[in-house]
Formats: C-alpha cells, sequence, structure tokens
C-alpha cells in the first residue's frame, strides 16, 4: 500500500512540476546562459549611470555582415566591443525584448512573445530620419523588423510582470535581405538603396522598462 502511495505521490508531483512549466516554441529556458553574458560583455564607464533606466555596456559585435551579397565585415573576437543598449516590457500584455548596438538608434535584435510562441527578429532603427524599407521599393522608415531564419533564442528566465529583474540571454539568427540608404538626403529625394543581410550572434542583458 505505501509502495502504491509513493508512486501515486511522485506521478502527481511530476505532473505539478510539468504543469507549472511555461513551454514557449522557439525559447530555450537556460539559468546557465547568465554565466555566459558575463563572460561576453562589460560594463561601460562612460553609460553605466543609466543603468537604473536601461541596461547600457559594451558587448562584441559577433557575425557576418552582407552588402549586395558581398561579405563586407565579420567577427569572432569577443576583445572587440561596442556600446549596446537592451531591455524588455510588457505591451497589451505581451512580452517584447530589444537590444541594439548604439544609443540612438542602431542594430539588434527584437524578441517577440505571441501564442507561447517567442520569434526573434533583426531590427534595425534610426533616430536621424527615415533610412530603412524590407523591399528596394519600398518607401524608407525608422524601424525594421527583418524575419529571420536559423533563429536561437535562450533566456535565463521569463521575467515576471510584478518585478524589475535583470535576465539574460543569447540570440542567434540570419537575417532575410533588407534595403537601406547611407547618408543625408533632401526630403523628397529617392536615394539609392543598397541590400543588406547580417547573421548575429549576440548576447544581452535586459532590465525593464516601463513604456
Amino acid at each position: 500500500m505505501i509502495k502504491y502511495l509513493f508512486i501515486l505521490l511522485l506521478s502527481w508531483t511530476t505532473f505539478s512540476q510539468k504543469k507549472d512549466q511555461i513551454e514557449i516554441d522557439g525559447l530555450t529556458i537556460d539559468p546557465k546562459i547568465e554565466q555566459q553574458v558575463k563572460d561576453h560583455i562589460k560594463e561601460s564607464k562612460e553609460y553605466g549611470e543609466m543603468n537604473s533606466i536601461i541596461q547600457i555596456y559594451e558587448n562584441p559585435l559577433l557575425g557576418e555582415f552582407f552588402e549586395n551579397d558581398t561579405l563586407s565585415f565579420s567577427n569572432n573576437d569577443i576583445d572587440k566591443k561596442l556600446i549596446f543598449k537592451s531591455f524588455y516590457y510588457w505591451r497589451n500584455g505581451k512580452l517584447g525584448i530589444d537590444g541594439a548596438f548604439g544609443i540612438f538608434g542602431g542594430n539588434g535584435f527584437h524578441i517577440s512573445f505571441t501564442n507561447n510562441e517567442a520569434k526573434v527578429y533583426h531590427m534595425l532603427s534610426s533616430d536621424d530620419f527615415p533610412t530603412y524599407a524590407y523591399n528596394e521599393k519600398d518607401s524608407l522608415i525608422d524601424r525594421l523588423e527583418v524575419p529571420c531564419t536559423e533563429t536561437k533564442i535562450i533566456l535565463s528566465e521569463i521575467p515576471d510582470k510584478q518585478k524589475k529583474q535583470i535576465i539574460y540571454g543569447y540570440v542567434e539568427f540570419k537575417s532575410d535581405n533588407y534595403y537601406s540608404v547611407s547618408g543625408g538626403y533632401i526630403e523628397g529625394e529617392t536615394p539609392p538603396k543598397k541590400k543588406y543581410r547580417n547573421n548575429m550572434r549576440i548576447y544581452f542583458k535586459s532590465g525593464y522598462l516601463e513604456l
């Protein structure tokens, strides 16, 4: 009798644990990613005081970057770091995580969470003037979220809506093609666009940003 009670209790405990777990397609939860992030990033002396508002730190730009289907730049050296910002937020009850190289605008990633599925997009943003387009003949806009393939998303945990915590993560992706102009242009003119695509690997930490 005791044996059967033990088996029943064990089965119920396992069922309860599985029931409490959050299963999200496209996402891996691994607390060990925190140490990997800390091994890659470095606190910023110049912008560290802003970490109470948004996480800003130095981060290696890892990946391969293509212009008109030709490799223009690649880097695997984690000691070569650039300023990077990242945050997570809740909008209409849905979680979003952004991270980008640069203080104003920049390029990086956006993770969306919808219907128990996580998707990573290559995010590009310009604060000066509309710079990007999904297709060559599209009008220029100031923010793109480019679909990606061969993606990987790892988080240390899913943030709690009731807490303002730091989460750690890693994204990997190959972006679809997109188009961009370089430099300024006169309003009303049609500047020539170049085709780009990027493969990126980004370690990050994010804090809560209230929108």
